[in-house]
């Protein structure tokens, strides 16, 4: 039987983060993973750019995670985004700070950090274990001792910590085994559901739209002629679904909605810059510069090439028609598709197409000064596994580099 002070189960961010932590504590740690080596997810974060953190305010980090916010209070304090860089500065990978406040490696590539964050926990002498399975937790009393792994095989130790991330891209070994492992120490897990993630459509888009970028755009979305929600910002067409930063961000929040099969409307104003009066006006420029324009030809000026033949069969219209010959209702209809051009949402994409999982194990359930179990003495918790999410934009990843930080401070002191 071999024995350690700390036992981190999962080699994803929170996982390694949470190993690294106890071991320069002076933990004696083992770091098991499932899968053939850690970090397979945190190699495909950012479109393999890997945008580690956000340099807002804790203010305003916190509008980008919801009600369950002030749960991370003690965990930011401890260990937040400045502190984050200072950590990846001290184990050689520079960062750079994007748009939005968003802070990537400087080399952008997310492999980089996967690979320094090995190499840092191997100076700090965790013990790795790849293909490496956890099936049991070893409970005696109210008391963690150790896990048991599918082939059998046992591990002792005085705490451990749980980083086993969600649901969402099970192929990097995210398959929900936490939340197994959750309930066997009696904590009650809050239902899941893949988050930032693309929409499905309900109507049939032409293929030419795949991967069409749609930026500055302004989307309201309707359920029952009822405003939900607006936001600006940039849509993708996938093939049978949206998505982009505003349609991610949005799925969090509409979850919830679309899983009871409602439908929603997504109103997209093509021309926020522009008002009805506005785009009346060009209109008419262009036809009095072209008495002969088509109006295939105006709404190249109008619109993306690859968005004209959708348009015109939503707007209903001809578009090999003369302007000049559109009666007033034609030139009312292009100017009401423009500013309310509508889809029809009907469902989340699946969690194998989605950044993370909201839902988990729950907070109320879990001390947030130090990451451990009320239910259970010496078991900790951090990362994707517990019911927090938030915005894309490098929250989520901080969320899961601060509990973790935290549950591996926490952790070390069982040691003696």
């Amino acid at each position: 039987m071999i024995n350690y002070d700390v036992i981190v189960v999962g080699g994803g961010a929170a996982g390694m983060m949470a190993a690294g932590v106890a071991a320069n504590q002076g933990s004696s740690v083992l770091l098991l993973e499932k899968m053939f080596r850690p970090g397979r997810k945190l190699r495909i974060t950012g479109k393999g750019r890997c945008n580690l953190t956000n340099l807002c305010s804790t203010d305003e980090f916190f509008e980008h995670v919801g009600e369950q916010a002030g749960f991370l209070n003690k965990a930011f304090s401890v260990f937040f985004a400045e502190d984050l860089i200072k950590f990846f500065r001290s184990i050689h990978i520079k960062t750079k700070i994007e748009r939005g406040k968003r802070v990537f490696p400087q080399s952008d590539k997310a492999q980089d950090v996967v690979d320094g964050m090995h190499r840092w926990l191997q100076k700090s002498k965790v013990r790795m274990e790849n293909n490496a399975r956890v099936h049991q937790l070893l409970i005696q009393g109210n008391n963690i001792i150790g896990v048991k792994l599918i082939n059998g095989k046992e591990y002792h130790s005085k705490s451990v910590i749980l980083c086993t991330g969600g649901a969402s891209y099970p192929a990097t070994g995210s398959t929900g085994d936490g939340y197994k492992l959750a309930k066997q120490a009696g904590h009650n897990i809050n239902a899941i559901r893949p988050a930032l993630v693309p929409l499905n459509l309900k109507e049939t888009i032409p293929a030419e739209l795949n991967g069409l970028m749609l930026k500055n755009i302004n989307v309201r979305v309707y359920q029952q002629e009822k405003m939900l929600v607006e936001r600006f910002g940039e849509l993708q067409f996938l093939r049978h679904q949206i998505s982009g930063p505003v349609v991610l961000s949005l799925s969090r929040e509409l979850g919830p909605m679309l899983e009871k099969k409602g439908l929603l409307k997504f109103s997209i104003d093509l021309k926020p810059a522009l008002s009805e009066l506005k785009i009346k006006n060009r209109i008419q420029r262009e036809l009095d510069a072209n008495p002969n324009l088509l109006v295939r030809d105006l709404l190249r000026k109008l619109l993306p090439a690859k968005l004209i033949g959708f348009f015109v069969i939503k707007a209903k219209l001809t578009p090999l028609k003369p302007v000049k010959e559109l009666k007033k209702e034609d030139i009312e209809k292009i100017i009401l598709n423009l500013k309310n051009f509508n889809l029809i949402v009907n469902g989340l994409g699946a969690f194998s197409e989605a950044i993370i999982t909201a839902g988990g194990v729950d907070l109320n359930q879990i001390d947030s000064a130090t990451m451990e179990s009320k239910k259970i003495k010496n078991l900790f918790f951090a990362g994707e596994l517990i019911d927090l999410d938030a915005d894309t934009g490098g929250y989520n990843l901080q969320i899961a580099f601060s509990t973790a930080h935290l549950a591996g401070l926490s952790a070390a002191k069982n040691r003696n």
